[in-house]
C-alpha cells in the first residue's frame, strides 16, 4: 500500500527469487521495489520495500512494522536483510524503519500513516557482526550431527519445547507461573531446570508456592475457601464473552491504529445446573464502530435488579464496559449493575484450585484441555483468538465474497460460543468439586 506513493514501484510478490536478481541488476536509478524474496549464500530475507540509489548498484532499504512504538529489536531484523542483500552485491547505503503513527486515522492520507527512523548507522554495525558468523551458521547447518541443544528463558514459549530440552522432564521450573526472564536465566545458569532444586530461600508468592507444593507432592490443590467464593455466586448465572479485533489499518473513523474494538459477544443463561436456558449472540457486520449498540444490548439482556452474577474469564470484559461508561455517560446505572455483578472465574479458579496437568497455566484452553477433553477448540473452523481477527479484519476489508462472508460469521459466533460454553464447564466442575 505505500508503495504507491512512488511513481515507479514494482511489486515483486509473486516473482521467483532467480528473476529477482535479473530485475534488481537491470533497473533503474530510483527505482522502488516491494515485497521481494531473496537469496544469498543459503540466507533468505523478506524485503517489504527497496529503491535504487544510482547504477553502482547501491540501494536504500525500508523496514515496515505495524506497531505504534518502535522497537530496538527492529534493527536486528534490518541488519540480516542488510546482510542478506549485500551477500548478492548490493550495497544497503540507508536503513529506513518505519512504524505506525498512533496519529493516523480512517480515511487519511496513507502517508499519514507511518512514522520513520533512520536507522543507517546502528544496522551497518550490526550486520558486521552477522557477518561474522553467518559462515559458520551454513557450516553448522549443513553438519550431519545436530549442536547440542541448551536450555534458555525463551524456550518456555517454544512449541517444540516438550520433544527438545524438555523431554522427559516432569516437574520442570517454568511450570512455577510469573517467574521472570532473569529469574529463569539465573536459575538455569545455576543448573536448576526442575522445580525439586529450587532453594527454600528463593521467594515465591502464594500463587506460586502452592503450585510447587502441588507438583512436589503430585497432587490436585483445592482450597477451602472455594466453596465459600461459589455460595457467593448467585444463579440463575450468565457467561459472558466478548471477542475484539486490533488492526494496525484502524477499521472505523476517529478510532487509532492497534486499538482493541470489541466487535461481538456470546451471553448464555443457565440454572443453578449448568442447563442452558437462553443463548443470545451478537457481531457487528458494518464497517462502523458499534460500541454504543453493544452497550445498550448489554443493558437490555444484563441490568436487572436481582444479584444474579455475571461470569468471565478475564477481566477483559469489565475494563471494557468501565471504557463505555467513559463514552456514554448516560448508560452509566445500566453498566455500573452489570460490573458490580461480574466475577472473574479464571482469578477464582487461580485463587482455589490447581491440577499439576496445568503446568502452571490457567488459561481457558488448557484448563478445559484437563478437566473437560471433549470441548475441543481444534474441531472449529476458528481456533483461537489470532484466527478469529484475521477472519474479521479480512471479512470488514471486503476481502471475501458473499457466501464466504456468510460462512465467516458463523464460524466466528461458533468461536464466541465456545468461550462462553467452556466457562458453563469449569464452573460446573469446581461446583461439582465442593459438593
Amino acid at each position: 500500500m505505500l508503495c504507491h506513493h512512488y511513481q515507479n514501484f514494482i511489486n515483486l510478490d509473486s516473482v521467483n527469487h532467480e528473476e529477482i536478481n535479473k530485475i534488481l541488476k537491470t533497473s533503474s536509478t530510483n527505482q522502488v521495489f516491494c515485497n521481494l524474496s531473496i537469496i544469498a549464500s543459503r540466507y533468505k530475507a523478506r524485503v517489504d520495500i527497496l529503491q535504487k540509489q544510482s547504477t553502482n548498484n547501491t540501494w536504500n532499504l525500508f523496514l515496515i512494522k505495524l506497531s505504534t512504538k518502535y522497537k530496538v529489536k527492529y534493527v536486528n531484523e534490518a541488519s540480516f536483510i542488510a546482510m542478506v542483500l549485500e551477500k548478492t552485491g548490493m550495497k544497503v547505503i540507508k536503513t529506513t524503519i518505519l512504524y505506525i503513527s498512533k496519529n493516523y486515522r480512517f480515511g487519511m492520507h496513507i502517508s499519514k500513516l507511518f512514522i520513520s527512523i533512520d536507522c543507517t548507522e546502528a544496522v551497518n554495525l550490526q550486520k558486521q557482526n552477522f557477518f561474522k558468523i553467518s559462515d559458520k551458521i551454513i557450516v553448522d547447518l549443513k553438519s550431519r550431527s545436530m549442536p547440542h541443544p541448551y536450555l534458555k528463558s525463551v524456550c518456555k514459549h517454544c512449541h517444540i519445547f516438550q520433544h527438545c530440552v524438555g523431554k522427559n522432564i516432569n516437574r520442570h521450573i517454568f511450570d512455577i507461573p510469573d517467574l521472570s526472564s532473569v529469574e529463569l536465566e539465573n536459575f538455569i545458569k545455576r543448573g536448576i531446570h526442575i522445580i525439586d532444586d529450587i532453594p527454600l530461600k528463593f521467594k515465591l508468592n502464594s500463587l506460586q508456592q502452592t503450585i510447587k507444593n502441588c507438583v512436589l507432592r503430585n497432587e490436585t490443590y483445592i482450597s477451602q475457601n472455594l466453596k465459600y467464593e461459589l455460595t457467593n455466586m448467585h444463579p440463575p448465572f450468565f457467561y459472558l464473552d466478548f471477542e475484539s479485533v486490533s488492526t494496525a489499518i484502524p477499521l472505523y473513523e476517529h478510532i487509532a491504529p492497534n486499538t482493541q474494538i470489541v466487535t461481538q459477544f456470546s451471553l448464555d443463561k443457565t440454572d443453578n445446573n449448568g442447563n442452558i436456558l437462553t443463548h443470545y449472540e451478537y457481531i457487528n457486520k458494518k464497517k462502523k464502530d458499534c460500541c454504543n449498540h453493544i452497550a445498550k444490548m448489554l443493558i437490555k439482556h444484563l441490568c436487572n435488579k436481582s444479584c444474579s452474577s455475571i461470569i468471565t474469564y478475564s477481566n477483559f470484559e469489565s475494563i471494557y464496559i468501565r471504557k463505555l461508561i467513559n463514552l456514554f455517560p448516560d448508560l452509566h446505572y445500566g453498566l455500573n449493575n452489570i460490573i458490580n455483578r461480574m466475577v472473574d472465574l479464571e482469578l477464582l479458579l487461580k485463587r482455589n484450585y490447581y491440577n499439576v496437568n496445568f503446568h502452571g497455566k490457567s488459561s481457558m484452553k488448557k484448563v478445559i484441555e484437563v478437566i473437560s477433553p471433549e470441548l475441543k477448540y481444534m474441531n472449529l473452523d476458528i481456533k483461537n483468538g489470532k484466527d478469529a481477527t484475521i477472519a474479521y479484519a479480512f471479512m470488514l476489508y471486503g476481502i471475501y465474497n458473499k457466501t464466504t462472508k456468510q460462512q465467516t460469521i458463523k464460524n466466528l459466533l461458533k468461536y464466541c460460543a465456545m468461550d462462553t460454553l467452556a466457562m458453563i464447564k469449569i464452573h460446573q466442575f469446581l461446583i461439582n468439586l465442593v459438593k
